[in-house]
């Protein structure tokens, strides 16, 4: 049997990932140092080797399958293969910490999927993911920070599809909903039942200026707010307004509806003339 008859039939297809290539190696190197440091552990000894740098050169067939990039050994005979120099080096934890991607949890209803739903399709996620947008927060902030004239040819997405995601990522929506901890004072009548305490909403607005508070009204009445700081509302709407939809006028024609209800997210409409 020859060697690339022994190799697995989708490695004989595609070949590997390109990522997966290069866990595989570093997986190996820690094995080998874990093992090093076992024996100077259980041998005592003043002095052994390690590993400092690695270098590989490799001989494969190079492709692109969606955004992966795949790598195909090549075997005996076989022309044409790409010529593939890896050097390997060591790094500290903290250097790994201070260049790795945040892991920190996100509400899943932030996601650039969940949160845009048909206004963004798969190609156009994955545009935004290769250049580090992986959530409605970054995509506000990459808003604020950069024209979408520029986004676009960074993300190499069309402006005007960009523009509308955009849009859609500063709308507002309700991020949590809680119950005053503060008791509800009652008059001292043994028969009356209590009171229901009132209902918070919170509101992330990615268009909130500091300052200048938003109107918002639903059936037909304002919605009290308590709190306005870091582009978020806090609001205690009345019994009546829970469950309904409540117009956000920003202001110069910016006026957006969301429904006061957990996990809601707003629509932009057109201010009423």
């Amino acid at each position: 049997m020859s060697d690339a008859q022994a190799l697995p039939p989708l490695v004989q297809n595609t070949g590997v990932p390109f990522d997966l290539l290069i866990q595989a190696l570093t997986e190996q190197l820690d094995k080998a140092q874990a093992s090093m440091a076992l024996k100077a552990r259980v041998g005592r000894l003043p002095m052994t080797f390690a590993v400092k740098d690695v270098s590989l050169d490799l001989r494969a067939f190079v492709s692109m399958v969606d955004d992966d990039i795949y790598l195909r050994p090549a075997g005996p005979g076989d022309a044409g293969a790409s010529s593939i120099k890896l050097a390997l080096t060591t790094i500290t934890r903290s250097m790994v910490e201070e260049n790795a991607v945040n892991f920190q949890a996100e509400d899943p209803k932030f996601s650039l999927r969940e949160a845009l739903g048909d206004r963004i399709n798969p190609e156009d996620q994955r545009s935004l993911e290769r250049i580090g947008v992986r959530s409605i927060g970054q995509l506000n902030e990459l808003r604020q920070a950069a024209g979408a004239d520029v986004v676009a040819r960074l993300a190499r997405m069309p402006v005007n599809r960009l523009q509308q995601a955009m849009l859609a990522a500063s709308a507002p929506r309700v991020t949590r909903v809680e119950q005053d901890p503060a008791p509800v004072k009652t008059a001292p009548v043994a028969t009356r039942a209590p009171l229901p305490q009132p209902t918070r909403l919170h509101i992330e607005a990615p268009l909130l200026r500091p300052g200048r508070l938003p109107l918002i009204q639903a059936g037909g009445t304002p919605v009290p707010v308590v709190q306005a700081q870091d582009q978020t509302l806090v609001l205690q709407p009345l019994a009546h307004q829970l469950g309904t939809v409540a117009e956000v006028d920003f202001g110069d024609g910016q006026v957006a509806a969301v429904k006061l209800t957990d996990g809601s997210v707003g629509a932009w409409k057109e201010a009423a003339t």
